[in-house]
Parts: C-alpha cells; structure tokens; sequence
C-alpha cells in the first residue's frame, strides 16, 4: 500500500531529537535548508504518489506498507543532489541525522539499495517531465526568473560504454551469445549442436589484433589487420548462426518443458532476439571496414548494450569523438533550466523556434533576448522568434556576413548578449560536473533521458533555493 506522508512517529524517534540532539534542521546547510521547505509542495508529492500507484493494479489500497512519496522523492532528489550511487546514497542517509530529516524517515528504516532502483524506474518518462515542470514554476512563484532572457544550447551527454573498436564488439557478441546459449541448456533445451567454448580462440585473435595495431607503417598495418580480424568474424558469425538455430529449436521445445523451465527459456528467448540482430549488425560493419575498407560512421552500431548511442564529432580539441546523445539546454536569467530534453538530429537550427515557444507558455510572453551560439542561426528562424516576439535576436551568423550584419552585431546590446549567451557554458559544465550529467549511468535512451531531467532538476531547486535563503 503506497502512501503519501509517514504518518506516525516512534517513541525513539522523539526521545531521540527532542532529549538527546537539537533539531536537524538547524544542522543543515543553508541551501539544503531551503530545499526542504521547497519539497514540503504537494504537487510534486502528489506527481511520484500518482506513479507509484500505478506499479501494480491495486498498489494504493492493498499489500503491506511501502515507502512513502515524499520519502522516495527526497531521496532521489539528495540522490542527485549530491551525484551519489543508490549505494551510497543508502549509506549517507543511514549515518546522517541531516539525511534522515531532510528525507522524512527521521528514526525509521532507510529503503536499501535495490529497493531504491525500482522506485526510481517508476519516475520516467512523462512523470518526470511533471516534476520538471513544476520546480520551473516553483521558480516563476518565488519570482527567481522573470524571463526576460533566454540561452539556449547543446551538449552531449555519453552512453556508459567502453570506446567501440570492431573487435571489442565482435568479443561483446561472442560473450553475450555463447551465455545465452548455456542459459537455454541450463533451462533444459535440448540443442542439435554442441556448445565449444571459444573463449582461448577470441582471445588469441585479439592478441594478434593487438600486435598488428602496434606496426609504425600504415600499409603494413591495415595489410596485418585482415588475416586475424576474418578469422573472429568467422568464430563471431559461426555464433550467431548457432544461437539463431538455437532459438528456434527452443520455441519447438516450449510446449514440453516444465512451468519453471519454460519461464526461464522464455526470459533468455527475449534477450537473444534483440542481441541477434545486433550481432548480425556488429559482423556486417566489421567485414565492411575491414575487408572491404569502407570506413563511414553513418548508422555504425557503436555498442550491442547501447545501440541509440550516436558517434557525435562536435569540434572539440580535447575530445573530437563523444558517444551518446545530444540534449537541449535551455536557461533564462539566474542560473534557472527551463527547458531540457533529447535531440534526435544533431542539427541545432530547428530547435530555435520551438525553444521560443516553450518560454512563451512558462513565462506567458516571449524573452526580450534570445542568446544562441552560431549553429543555431537561421534567416528564416531568425526572423520566426521576430514574429513571436523577441525584440533582441543574439545569434551570430556564420559565413559570409554583409557590411549591414556587421554593423548590426556590432552594437553594445548584441556584444552583451553574446557575453551573457558564454555563461551557458558554464551552466551545462556545472550540469555534468555538479550533478552528474556527462554520462549516464542509468541504461538505455530513456536512462539518458532520466538523466538529464534529474540533474536539471537538481540545478533548478539549488539555484532557486540560493537566491531565496
């Protein structure tokens, strides 16, 4: 049964911070502080109390006690608060009388790790946007923004994965398959082949790959490079054909297996299906930059655990390739994020007219000054945000620019937009740095998503806490 407050207090709990030690509350830190009293909204409680509800058909009104939606709230906001694993944060909030206050639990049990996990999957998608939403309108309430100006830029936040090289994703391919197949032999599926371990055989091939990479002389290099690397595509697309007439014999052999043993197939069946193709993809873009030389990055799978990560080349001196996705960041004035989301083109053009129209149902009128870097620029937008009513346009137009653009990007108004639009920089640093965005450690595009909602709502509630302690 899911509740919304912890009703009830422990005669611990009051001999504990009514004899022993002062409040906790006077022991927080001045942002925290404000946090707290940020989080007393019913609103928010009521957006995760509505997502919790709908976990199992009658989790509001049967089933044993579960932990509270302002509990689970707290927690994952000081979660990303602080940039701290569910490990950790189930270790801080246990040794900490701070903790404990600002996350409602007082002298109680502290929800475990894996506990946390699976609460913390509910909040996704549409619910966080919710949550998001709200902490931006909490900052319009106390009067933190007033929207009268509006940065907008990109950034990538990378997939948790190790730097794809083919044969590191042939090696994936060969480890993920052959336990898929001995998971269906444990399940008693019986196969028409026997199962070798070519552990020895990938390895060596990949020593041999590692020795070849090691030839000062290009030709020589790439000439080295064959011989081993068709010799894993062999031992790699040999596996793909077994686990494929795997699968099949497993879906013959359903009907007669036990309850248990068809509930695991079943389990191992799903996972294979969507790793397969995978595989066949891995095997494919290897033969065809190997062996036939075709090196485009159009479309390449650069992990089978992460395959909407996108090799994304953004100009960067010290990191010219990043992996993963791109995410919108949009700022109005102190510090406060009123708009964040995926990008599914890595073109920055179209996004500025919808990002004007975003701040005009915040704030309920267009910002006086738009602020954009130069990839955002665009005749036709440009003269869009004009229409909706921007009354400074701060985007510098790249290439060729008329002695009238010039003149026109010359004016004081323009250079102190462009000074202001470099603090967005800063921002989306902070983002990464302070809260855990540069790369996602939840799996999948929807964790790359959680991600970036949660650190921005981590920013909104310090920065508006800071500017009303």
């Amino acid at each position: 049964m899911v509740r919304r407050h912890e009703v009830q207090l422990s005669i611990s709990h009051l001999i504990l911070f009514g004899v022993v030690v002062p409040e906790p509350e006077s022991l927080m830190d001045p942002v925290l502080r404000q946090i707290d009293e940020l989080l007393e909204d019913e609103a928010l409680v009521d957006e995760v109390l509505r997502a919790l509800r709908r976990r199992y058909p009658h989790s509001a009104r049967r089933g044993r006690r579960g932990t509270p939606a302002e509990v689970v709230l707290r927690l994952l906001v000081l979660k990303h608060l602080r940039s701290w694993s569910y490990d950790q944060l189930e270790r801080e909030v246990q040794g900490s009388l701070v903790y404990r206050r600002f996350c409602r639990i007082d002298g109680g049990k502290v929800p475990d790790a894996k506990t946390m996990v699976r609460l913390g999957q509910l909040l996704d998608g549409e619910v966080l946007r919710s949550l998001f939403d709200r902490v931006v309108d909490i900052a319009v309430e106390k009067k933190v923004t007033a929207g009268r100006r509006m940065r907008i830029d990109t950034t990538v936040v990378e997939a948790n994965i190790h730097y794809p090289t083919d044969g590191g994703l042939c090696e994936d391919v060969v480890r993920v398959l052959r336990r898929g197949l001995r998971r269906l032999l444990d399940a008693g599926v019986k196969l028409a082949f026997r199962l070798h371990s070519v552990k020895r055989s990938v390895s060596r091939r990949m020593r041999e790959i590692g020795r070849a990479l090691k030839l000062r002389d290009k030709d020589a290099r790439s000439r080295a490079l064959v011989k081993p690397y068709k010799r894993l595509l062999r031992v790699t697309g040999r596996l793909v054909r077994q686990a494929e007439r795997a699968s099949e014999t497993a879906r013959l052999q359903m009907s007669r297996m036990s309850e248990e043993a068809r509930a695991a197939a079943t389990v191992v069946l799903a996972e294979l299906s969507k790793m397969i193709p995978r595989a066949r993809q891995v095997v494919r873009q290897t033969r065809a930059r190997i062996v036939r030389g075709v090196t485009g990055s159009k479309g390449k799978l650069v992990s089978i655990f992460e395959p909407h990560a996108q090799i994304l080349r953004r100009g960067k001196a010290h990191k010219p390739t990043e992996l993963g996705l791109m995410v919108k960041v949009q700022e109005s004035e102190n510090g406060i994020i009123t708009d964040i989301d995926l990008v599914p083109d890595a073109a920055d053009a179209p996004l500025l007219v919808p990002a004007v129209e975003r701040h005009i149902r915040v704030f309920g009128r267009a910002p006086r000054t738009a602020a954009t870097d130069r990839g955002f620029y665009s005749g036709e937008g440009e003269k869009r945000i004009r229409e909706l009513g921007v009354r400074r346009a701060v985007i510098p137009k790249p290439g060729h620019r008329s002695d009238t653009r010039i003149e026109y990007e010359r004016q004081r108004w323009f250079r102190r937009g462009r000074s202001w639009r470099m603090g967005g920089e800063a921002r989306i640093s902070r983002l990464k740095h302070c809260f855990d965005m540069g790369r996602s450690r939840y799996p999948g595009e929807v964790g790359m998503k959680r991600t970036a909602f949660w650190a921005a709502i981590a920013n909104d509630l310090t920065a508006v806490a800071a500017r009303i302690r």
